[in-house]
């Protein structure tokens, strides 16, 4: 049970530092890069992560019935 826990937690940060990465590195690493690739990298990490919240939310869900 704890495990499935943690992986809602990992999950989680996963999807917040994803979202505060993208405008971070378009601000800062990636200033030369096309504003629109960037942000279709990080959408498509952006969009993992939360598949991997809800993923990890249904196994905590069913570990707990």
């Amino acid at each position: 049970m704890r495990l499935r826990k943690v992986r809602t937690i990992t999950a989680w940060c996963l999807l917040v530092g994803a979202i505060v990465g993208w405008p971070v590195t378009q601000l800062t690493i990636a200033r030369d890069e096309p504003p629109f690739t960037l942000g279709l990298s990080w959408l498509a990490i952006i969009l993992t992560a939360a598949d991997l919240v809800s993923t990890s939310q249904v196994h905590q869900e069913q570990g707990e019935q």
